[in-house]
């Protein structure tokens, strides 16, 4: 199926410079930083450039540990590294490790260990899954557990001969909310990855202005650390071929003028240009119909809503008033007292919701965000 919309693909449309980049850099031992908008397709290029490299890798989501607005499941998060790390390696070196999706992570790392006590001779995985799996069941602090984490790809790697491992880990800046149980948790990476001569990594995020401060501010862990890459919306060419071969795939006849209004209407947002395509091969209405009304669509609602939830009051009514200047404007313009713009804007930018131009405005960056704080 041409057009996806939802979930990540590993092989994504139009990204070969970036995934041929990325594979570079993995190969030179570069730890990489991917910068993007939600809905950009940035998992999807981070996908598909672990894939296509043959270096052996393993990726995973902090976003996928957060609880409620501001918890992290720390055990969990860590139990997870973990087990991704050594199931991986382990299968490269030629060895099965059988996990049983559905379960927790950390019954998963019981059960790891319980494969690996019976193969192999590395006490340094041991002793840490050990003592992981005794200190979450009994809520104790894993700082000196995580800090032995850090260093196990290095040291699976060289234990199993390894020129060269890829550690992912997407929606990067959540693992701030991990500070309650770890202070000083990016510091513990950074001491740790510098000096590790194995293991390439690389991570990724959509809150624009929050990774941009974590790893370009002097005072920051992270600072120049990492190889920054911001992934860009498709431009006009890349969408509108991508629309074209996806109609011709499944058989329809899509105007060049239709392909353009679709594209006028979304600016190369590979998440909106997917869902356009579906909506377009299943409910068989006109391309006029399923623009005029995307704005209301369930999908991108529930979407953008699950996005906006995590604003301020204040942030919320900044980025409305942005939106019925048409999305980009001045402080100045936007109707409220500065000081509330000010502390809304700052928060819009940390979220990746919008961008500082030059001359002082402020433009919103997904172009649907616009169109349905306005509908």
């Amino acid at each position: 199926m041409w057009f996806v919309y939802g979930k990540p693909t590993n092989n994504p449309f139009g990204r070969e410079k970036e995934i041929e980049s990325l594979i570079r850099l993995y190969k030179l031992g570069q730890p990489v930083g991917l910068i993007g908008p939600r809905r950009i397709g940035k998992t999807s290029l981070l996908l598909a450039s672990l894939e296509q490299s043959s270096i052996p890798f393993s990726l995973i989501s902090a976003e996928e540990f957060i609880r409620g607005e501001k918890g992290f499941d720390f055990a969990e998060f860590l139990s997870a590294y973990i087990t991704t790390v050594t199931a991986t390696i382990y299968s490269k070196a030629g060895y099965k490790v059988i996990l049983e999706k559905g379960k927790s992570y950390l019954k998963q790392l019981r059960d790891l260990l319980g494969q690996i006590k019976v193969t192999f001779n590395v006490p340094e995985l041991y002793s840490v899954i050990e003592l992981t799996l005794d200190k979450a069941e009994k809520r104790k602090n894993l700082k000196n557990e995580f800090r032995e984490a850090m260093d196990l790809p290095q040291i699976l790697a060289e234990k199993f001969g390894l020129e060269k491992i890829v550690i992912g880990i997407d929606e990067f800046q959540y693992l701030r909310l991990a500070k309650q149980s770890i202070p000083g948790i990016y510091h513990v990476m950074r001491s740790k990855w510098q000096f590790h001569k194995n293991v390439t990594y690389v991570i990724s995020g959509s809150l624009i202005g929050m990774m941009m401060e974590l790893l370009n501010s002097r005072e920051q862990p992270f600072y120049q650390f990492f190889y920054l890459m911001k992934v860009n919306p498709f431009d006009r060419k890349t969408s509108i071929d991508f629309l074209r071969k996806g109609f011709e795939l499944n058989g329809l006849k899509i105007s060049e003028g239709e392909i353009e209004l679709i594209v006028n209407q979304v600016d190369g947002f590979p998440a909106w240009l997917n869902l356009v395509g579906i909506k377009i091969i299943t409910e068989r209405r006109s391309v006029r119909e399923i623009i005029d009304s995307l704005a209301r669509d369930v999908n991108l609602v529930t979407a953008l809503e699950n996005d906006l939830k995590k604003l301020s009051s204040t942030a919320r009514a900044v980025l409305k008033s942005l939106a019925k200047l048409g999305g980009a404007g001045r402080p100045k313009d936007l109707g409220m007292d500065l000081l509330s713009v000010n502390r809304g804007l700052k928060q819009l930018i940390n979220y990746g919701f919008v961008d500082k131009e030059e001359r002082g405005i402020y433009r919103i960056i997904d172009p649907m965000l616009t169109k349905y704080l306005i509908s």
